[in-house]
């Protein structure tokens, strides 16, 4: 019988409003159930947006402390970045550099002559090399856009081509190495060198490279007297004893021009130092007896000699010289010093870019007291060259870069150089004349925005538990770095957690850890944030305060000038201020941001005391649907016994005026009659 209606009863008697109204007050409970889920819904919102803060606050905290501290950064500053620049990282030293940039290191360009626009390529196999490593492809012929087109394609990061029309009617192309240093040469081979030749890339080249004789008859003194003892020549190898200096003559078959480099094999041996701060007096010369004579049986001793020995006097211990700058060139009447030599037991090359217009000799010298210097394998060798062919037209060509640092001359194949200062990179742009001051200092401004960081999430974190203990709103009025979004939030939550003491006394903690004295090598003169100018009343004078009334509710504020003289002063301190090694067990165990990482810990770890609320609240929402699930089952069946009670109700009425509309018919019936 349930489930069921009759047409026309409800309008007649209006049983379904009456069903609806008794629904209305069965659903009360459904709804107040509901309203208890959304409740548990925002409250767990609220405590997972609190959660966030807290987590935030407490990785800014270790960012301050941690390995990846920001005292460890560091910046490289050039002064003029136009010649030079630098990046350093966290392992660099602080210090300053003064570096003269002579020569950037380049790659080959070459340009070819002006070639017909309709020119075209012949077919064939076409080979690159650049240095050691090689580019080769197959061209079917075409035009220079197709071959330049291919060379790009399978250059990768080796050769570039390009085509640019110089007029209507003519074009020229330019090929380049993307490999910097006298090691990494351009070359053309197979159908490329036929190519080369043809569009006036190439020419035949004269001596590519010259030799340096090494023997007796050719080595001749410089300042100093020279003999064979000085030195030894064995096997083409000249070895130079301490104090030795010589002159090597030069004969070149033309003249010095660009690209011309000096280059020769070198090691060293260093050898025992004399030991003289022992050294005894010598023992003198020796004295025969002084004789005697007889006579008559009578001996007669003459008389001893005398010998005046002048006064002995120690030697003193030699001048230990160390002397890297062994080689020069002489020209005319120039004479030029090239770059100091290292230390290597090895043979190891050495080259230096030829920068006189002519070398009459290479004098050495060797004046080091205990280091032997051994050469080979000297030469003059033209870099323009490339095997029996030199470049028509290059518009760049391989060179090594030429800079020095601090007075030490260096030589690098390339513009990035990272293995000259530690933990420093260094980019050449240009040479200059002048010297560069590179100063390699801590990044204040990255320690500066940490700190600031800190404060700003610190004051932040505090006007969130605010809003959520307190119904005072100006709270939000007060705090004015909050968004338009921020604000609609605190507003609609606020004194959502009224009198959690949880969130008071967390309030509480982060209060006295900020303000409390922490130790550092400073002592007294810097142990609190107030120090380097964090406090709650630390606006400099003359500034109004951004945060107003907050100052009585813990909020900090920062004076900028006094941080930044803090940190420029003493970094050290200002680190310890916020993480330091109390024990010395090189564990971070006291500071500002550890003590806040500490406390902080228990509210965001998994199981914490975050996520115990948001579970407790999981389950209550959990079990709240499931009596919202069996209350809606009850609601439903509850509605479908009054349909149908209804229905035998309307039923029942329904019959009952069919009868009294019968005995109405019949009692007109028995009137009638």
């Amino acid at each position: 019988m349930s489930d069921f209606s009759i047409p026309g009863v409800t309008s007649k008697y209006k049983t379904g409003e009456i069903i609806d109204k008794l629904m209305e007050v069965e659903r009360i409970p459904l709804t107040r159930m509901e309203d208890e889920v959304d409740t548990f819904k925002e409250q767990k919102s609220v405590w997972l947006s609190l959660n966030r803060k807290i987590s935030t606050f407490r990785d800014n905290s270790r960012e301050l402390y941690g390995f990846q501290n920001p005292f460890n950064s560091k910046i490289a500053e050039s002064s003029d970045t136009t010649i030079l620049t630098a990046n350093a990282t966290r392992t660099a030293l602080e210090e300053k550099k003064k570096i003269i940039v002579k020569q950037t290191a380049q790659a080959d360009r070459f340009l070819s002559r002006s070639l017909d626009k309709d020119f075209r390529a012949e077919k064939g196999l076409y080979r690159f090399k650049i240095g050691d490593k090689e580019v080769k492809f197959n061209f079917s012929g075409g035009s220079l856009n197709e071959l330049a087109a291919l060379i790009n394609k399978r250059g990768a990061d080796l050769i570039r081509a390009s085509v640019v029309a110089n007029s209507d009617k003519s074009r020229v192309m330019a090929i380049e190495g993307l490999k910097t240093g006298l090691k990494n040469p351009l070359s053309l081979h197979d159908q490329a060198l036929e190519f080369g030749i043809t569009a006036g890339f190439i020419k035949k080249s004269g001596q590519a490279e010259q030799s340096i004789t090494l023997d007796r008859y050719t080595i001749t003194p410089w300042l100093l007297p020279l003999n064979e003892t000085m030195y030894t020549l064995q096997e083409g190898a000249l070895t130079l004893k301490p104090g030795t200096e010589m002159k090597i003559p030069v004969e070149l078959t033309g003249p010095v021009t660009e690209g011309m480099v000096l280059e020769l094999e070198i090691k060293t041996e260093i050898i025992p130092e004399e030991v003289t701060s022992q050294a005894a007096p010598p023992s003198g010369p020796f004295i025969p007896a002084a004789g005697n004579i007889e006579y008559q049986g009578i001996t007669i001793q003459n008389d001893p000699s005398q010998v005046v020995l002048p006064t002995w006097e120690k030697p003193e211990i030699p001048v230990k010289i160390d002397d890297m700058q062994v080689l020069f060139l002489e020209g005319g009447s120039q004479i030029e010093a090239l770059p100091g030599i290292e230390d290597s037991e090895e043979f190891r090359l050495f080259r230096f870019q030829l920068q006189q217009p002519e070398i009459d000799t290479i004098n050495l010298r060797n004046r080091n007291t205990h280091r032997l210097i051994t050469l080979q394998n000297i030469r003059v060798r033209d870099t323009q060259v490339r095997g029996e062919y030199t470049p028509v037209k290059p518009l760049s060509t391989v060179s090594d870069a030429l800079l020095s640092m601090d007075g030490i001359e260096i030589t690098r194949d390339s513009n990035n150089i990272n293995d000259l200062i530690p933990g420093v990179e260094l980019t050449l742009h240009t040479k200059g004349d002048s010297a560069v001051s590179l100063t390699i200092e801590r990044d204040r401004e990255v320690i500066k925005e940490a700190i600031i960081q800190l404060v700003g999430n610190y004051n932040q974190l505090l006007t969130h538990i605010d809003i959520l203990t307190r119904r005072d709103e100006s709270v939000i009025e007060d705090a004015l770095f909050l968004t338009e979004d921020e604000e609609e939030w605190a507003e609609k939550n606020l004194g959502l957690f009224l009198g959690n003491q949880s969130l008071r006394q967390l309030k509480t903690r982060l209060q006295n850890i900020m303000m409390n004295p922490y130790p550092t090598s400073g002592e007294s003169e810097l142990s609190l944030l107030a120090h380097i100018g964090i406090a709650t009343n630390a606006t400099a004078p003359g500034r109004q305060s951004s945060l107003s009334k907050t100052r009585l509710r813990g909020y900090l504020e920062i004076e900028e000038s006094k941080l930044d003289s803090a940190i420029s002063a003493h970094p050290d301190w200002v680190k310890e201020l916020f993480g330091s090694d109390g024990d010395n067990d090189l564990i971070i165990d006291k500071g500002v941001a550890f003590s806040l990482d500490h406390y902080l810990k228990p509210y965001v770890d998994t199981g914490g005391i975050i996520s115990s609320r948001t579970s407790t609240l999981d389950s209550k929402i959990s079990r709240k649907n499931r009596e919202i699930e069996s209350y809606n089952r009850h609601l439903k069946d509850y509605e479908a016994e009054l349909k149908r009670k209804y229905g035998k109700m309307e039923a029942a009425l329904d019959a009952l005026e069919k009868s009294s509309q019968s005995l109405d018919n019949l009692n007109r019936t028995g009137s009638d009659r």
